[in-house]
C-alpha cells in the first residue's frame, strides 16, 4: 500500500492538481506544488502557465520571464506561455519584445482575447491606430462570442 502512495505522491499532474486547488488559499505552497510537478515532467505545460503567471502576479516578473523561457524551451508550441512571456516582458518594460510575444501567442492560438487586448493596447500607445483597432475589435467579437 505505501509503495502506491508513493507513486501517486510522484505523479506530475497530482502535484498540479494540488498547486491549482492550494492557488488562492496558500500561493507558496501553489508554487512548490507546481515546481514540483514541473521537476518530475519538465514539459508539464498547464504547471509551467500557472506557475509563470503566478510569479508575475506576485511582482516578480524577472523570475516568471525566466521560467518561460526555460518552459518555452520545452513547450515551444503552448500559446498562453507565450502569452505570459509577453506579460513579465510588458510589466518590466521591454514593450517591443512583449509586442512580439503577443503577437507569437496569437500565431498559435487566435482565440485568446487578452492577447488582443495587451496588443491592441499597446499598439495604440505606440500610435499604431490601425493595429490597436484591429485587435480590439477582435479582442470585443471574442468577448461577444
Amino acid at each position: 500500500v505505501s509503495a502506491l502512495a508513493e507513486d501517486a505522491e510522484e505523479q506530475p499532474e497530482n502535484w498540479y492538481e494540488a498547486g491549482v486547488r492550494l492557488e488562492e488559499a496558500n500561493p507558496e505552497l501553489a508554487e512548490g506544488a507546481y515546481r514540483k510537478a514541473i521537476e518530475l515532467e519538465p514539459a508539464h505545460a498547464d504547471a509551467y502557465v500557472n506557475l509563470t503567471a503566478l510569479l508575475c502576479d506576485a511582482g516578480r516578473c524577472e523570475e516568471a520571464l525566466a521560467l518561460c523561457n526555460d518552459a518555452i524551451a520545452h513547450c515551444p508550441n503552448v500559446a498562453l506561455l507565450h502569452f505570459n512571456r509577453g506579460v513579465a516582458l510588458e510589466a518590466l518594460g521591454h514593450i517591443e519584445s512583449a509586442i512580439a510575444e503577443y503577437e507569437q501567442c496569437l500565431r498559435l492560438d487566435r482565440t485568446l482575447a487578452d492577447a488582443h487586448y495587451n496588443l491592441g493596447r499597446l499598439y495604440h500607445e505606440r500610435g499604431r491606430g490601425q493595429d490597436a483597432i484591429r485587435h480590439l475589435s477582435e479582442y470585443r467579437r471574442l468577448h461577444k462570442s
